[in-house]
């Protein structure tokens, strides 16, 4: 006897947390084999999901009961909500048999994966056996085994029962023209589906025409399933308006185009312009491994609407897919997964990360890739399983669940949540939920049902490895609507601390907005209202007078609406008048836990709140002030003496034409050498100058905040030279200019150059040592003819001091030495004048001061 248990467990663990439940209140289904007879073979439970009414339907492909007279038959199971104790085996009538024969035809149901693929709707449950053999004499005497079959039941009173069951087989298909040798790897059931307009059913079989593939579109007719005119009689289904796509117009005959895989993967979605669903099929292994996915119409009478191909050799593309509609805009929208795309990125090769192409239909039905998500994990295989997940957080946008079931060989799996918009998938997963103990967790996916009836879509999750299926819940979404009111359009400048406490009033509203969320006594929000967020604390400007502080905290039971009062002020001589002042609300939901209740959860999207308020500006209706500015300037004196003048004093005059200035500054950048003393102004503004940090050679005086329009400003600023020697240049050039924080503003600028005057007076003293050198100069003609005087022995030395007498340095002198020396006709070279005595050299009697203070001995 199988028995299920639904349990609390802690071996999935759930990143991050909008919207599903975290794992306390997650719910899981597993066989637990007999005492009397365990099984040794895994049954695969959960390799297929599907929903059928208020149940949650689980293929166990390799399942076998004790008593069952047919070897591993397979099996599916039927789990209603909310019940604990209440899910069953489905049995098909005229099931039981382990071999039917029926005319020349024979039936083997031991291994034939009853339930590898479930599709289900209101009415019709319809499993496929894949491997069913089904053998066939051709009549010659040569028999055929067929793989693959199907089974239709429509719903029944019963829970473990599925009334008028049939059986569809690929083998009573056209049977006087069949080439039975070219279905003999049929695996016919291998996906199954059923479309909606027009109802029909839909079987594809991977495997036949040497695995080129094969598609079934099958209408669903009375419920009787009895043709007199087929030869056959029940269970066999009478095969007549039946589409099969058999050879496609463009395949080749070429032997490459085998095994190909048509019909791994199936679905069905709107993708023309008339009310009749599309079959969506893949072929993961065409045109050399890349694959393809391709849309045809319902009857399969046109081979193809069109075709999508994949990028990348052995990437399985089409291994799973998806149709939603993504941005609510009334078109079907297609996801396609290929579980072994390689990611090369930033010189890593992630071997089987996967990869998910997400196309968009068009209001011209045309399909656009315009998102793509590739996996992280080398070997996780994002992609293995997608599903649609409809409107989980009921935002107005389905919602999208994409399986990594293989990370480190399966024993790390993650399911990634993704939220739909009206730009598209939002590609921040908005949840993981992670397995470490559900060895391949995310095999398959199901969505679109409600466990637990709270109006919030829930999840089923399958570990074929560990044969486990969770069932993730759906936390009720909470929106909060938030509304302030204010007693004052704007913050009123003179609200401060020790003014009247009705000077400005805010109040804070707040209402739930979901019909589906009902509060109780459990759960109790709380919120954190910051005033001036954007500020540091120190430059923080609005407060609460009951507490002086810029936060404040409330904790209140849940109800439909609650509104709170603050009274407010303003800082003293607040700087920042121009921009707003933000207001952020945070607000925390929290439940006491229930194991029987599923606790609520804060949207996102609203659980943070910001709004600005403005400080009283006097700008006008529009609330924008725009001032002009103007600056002129004069100085004292026109020239800079250089020991004579002692200060420099700079005269400027602001004027404001426009609107409201405000934090408006007035900044002098000084020259090398210059420096600040004082400043004076004959306005009745409070102006203040000072140097700024970063450099003492910029000042910065404050004109006013705000600098009132039509007003204006007359300053001086005092300055002196304090370090003449640092001046390189011939004149002190000041930059001034008038900024303010208004957007839009003019910032006015000039200059001021005051020429540098220097007014040295040199003195040069010298003596010479001796005074005067003697000769005897009688004989004129031996005198000429000497070529010089003769005077042995002889030390000549000359002192010559320099003197600066002036109120200022000399930038450079040049003392030039001549020394006497006598030419003579034919002689190329100059001669002393003096014989004996040499070129003088300079001695002096202090180290030079600079590099450039030197001395040079010209020849005369």
């Amino acid at each position: 006897m199988l028995l299920f248990n639904l349990i609390f467990s802690s071996l999935v663990a759930s990143l991050y947390s909008f919207n599903y439940q975290t794992v306390e209140h997650w719910r899981y289904l597993r066989q637990e084999q007999s005492i009397d007879h365990p099984s040794k073979v895994p049954s695969y439970f959960g390799y297929s999901l599907a929903v059928h009414r208020s149940s949650l339907l689980i293929g166990a492909p390799r399942d076998h009961s004790p008593h069952d007279i047919i070897t591993r038959r397979g099996s599916v199971w039927k789990c209603e909500f909310r019940s604990d104790d209440h899910c069953q085996r489905v049995s098909f009538r005229r099931d039981g048999e382990a071999n039917v024969r029926i005319g020349t035809s024979f039936d083997n149901k031991t291994d034939q994966w009853l339930g590898a693929s479930l599709a289900a709707n209101y009415d019709h449950i319809i499993a496929g056996a894949p491997f069913l053999k089904h053998r066939i004499n051709d009549g010659h005497s040569v028999e055929y085994e067929i793989p693959g079959g199907a089974r239709i039941g429509k719903y029944g009173t019963s829970l473990s029962m599925i009334d008028n069951t049939q059986i569809y087989s690929p083998s009573f298909l056209n049977w006087y023209s069949r080439n039975y040798n070219q279905e003999g790897y049929g695996e016919f059931g291998f996906q199954v589906a059923l479309s909606k307009r027009p109802e029909r059913i839909l079987i594809t079989a991977p495997g036949s025409f040497y695995f080129r593939g094969g598609i079934h579109s099958i209408p669903i007719l009375n419920y009787n399933w009895i043709d007199t005119r087929h030869p056959f009689t029940a269970p066999h289904y009478p095969w007549h308006d039946v589409g099969w796509l058999r050879y496609p117009s463009n395949y080749s005959s070429n032997e490459y185009d085998d095994w190909c895989y048509r019909g791994y993967a199936l679905a069905v979605g709107n993708f023309n312009d008339d009310a009749n669903q599309e079959i969506v099929v893949s072929i993961p292994k065409l045109d050399n491994y890349r694959g393809a996915v391709e849309i045809m119409n319902s009857n399969l009478d046109e081979y193809s609407i069109r075709t999508i191909n994949g990028i990348q050799m052995g990437e399985y593309f089409g291994a799973s897919l998806c149709v939603i509609d993504i941005d609510n805009d009334g078109f079907d929208d297609l996801l396609i997964g290929a579980p072994l795309y390689t990611v090369k990125k930033d010189g890593r090769i992630l071997a089987d990360a996967g990869r998910v192409d997400i196309f968009y239909q068009t209001s011209q039905h045309k399909l656009i890739r315009k998102q793509t998500i590739e996996g992280t994990r080398d070997g996780g295989r994002l992609g293995h399983a997608l599903a649609n997940l409809g409107d989980i957080d009921k935002d107005g946008y389905n919602d999208v669940a994409i399986s990594i079931p293989f990370i480190n060989s399966g024993s790390l799996s993650m399911i990634h949540i993704y939220r739909g918009s009206k730009h598209g998938l939002i590609l921040k997963p908005s949840q993981i939920l992670q397995a470490t103990a559900l060895n391949g967790f995310g095999w398959a996916l199901q969505g679109l049902f409600d466990y637990d009836n709270n109006g919030y879509l829930d999840l089923a999750v399958s570990s074929v490895r560990t044969e486990t299926v969770a069932v993730i819940l759906s936390r009720p979404v909470v929106r909060i609507q938030t509304r302030l009111q204010h007693s004052s359009p704007t913050i009123p400048l003179n609200c401060t601390s020790n003014i009247d406490d009705k000077c400005f009033i805010l109040t804070v509203c707040i209402y739930l907005n979901d019909q589906n969320y009902q509060h109780s006594k459990r759960d109790a929000l709380s919120y954190e209202l910051q005033l001036d967020s954007d500020k540091n604390l120190m430059d923080q400007r609005l407060f609460f007078r009951e507490t002086y502080r810029s936060i404040k905290k409330r904790h209140f039971k849940v109800s439909d609406r609650i509104c709170h009062d603050y009274s407010l002020y303003m800082k003293d001589d607040v700087t920042d008048k121009l921009s707003p002042i933000r207001l952020q609300i945070n607000y925390i939901l929290s439940s006491k836990p229930d194991p029987n209740v599923v606790s609520p959860i804060l949207d996102p999207d609203n659980a943070i709140f910001d709004y600005k308020i403005s400080i009283q500006k006097d700008c006008g209706y529009d609330d924008i002030c725009i001032p002009n500015l103007h600056l002129s300037t004069s100085k004292w004196p026109d020239e800079y003496k250089v020991g004579l003048t002692k200060k420099i004093v700079l005269t400027i005059d602001v004027i404001n034409t426009g609107e409201n200035a405000y934090d408006t500054q007035c900044s002098i950048q000084l020259p090398v050498g210059v420096e600040y003393v004082r400043s004076n102004s004959s306005s009745t503004i409070n102006i203040y100058c000072n140097s700024m940090k970063q450099s003492d050679r910029i000042i910065v005086c404050h004109l006013g905040n705000p600098f009132l329009a039509n007003g204006n400003i007359s300053l001086q600023i005092h300055t002196a030279v304090n370090n003449y020697s640092a001046i390189q240049a011939d004149s002190l050039i000041f930059v001034i200019n008038v900024t303010s924080d208004n957007p839009g503003s003019n910032k006015p600028t000039t200059e001021i150059n005051i020429p540098i005057a220097s007014s040295p007076e040199l003195v040069l003293i010298g003596a010479a040592k001796p005074e005067q050198i003697s000769t005897d100069t009688s004989d004129n003609h031996e005198f000429i003819h000497s070529s010089y005087m003769r005077k042995p022995d002889l030390e000549i030395i000359h002192t010559y001091t320099l003197h600066n007498k002036g109120p200022s340095d000399a930038k450079r002198t040049e003392i030039k030495l001549m020394w006497p020396m006598l030419p003579l006709s034919g002689f190329n070279e100059p001669t002393p004048l003096l014989h004996g005595v040499d070129l003088p050299s300079i001695i002096r009697t202090s180290d030079p001061k600079k590099n450039d203070d030197r001395c040079h001995i010209y020849q005369s």
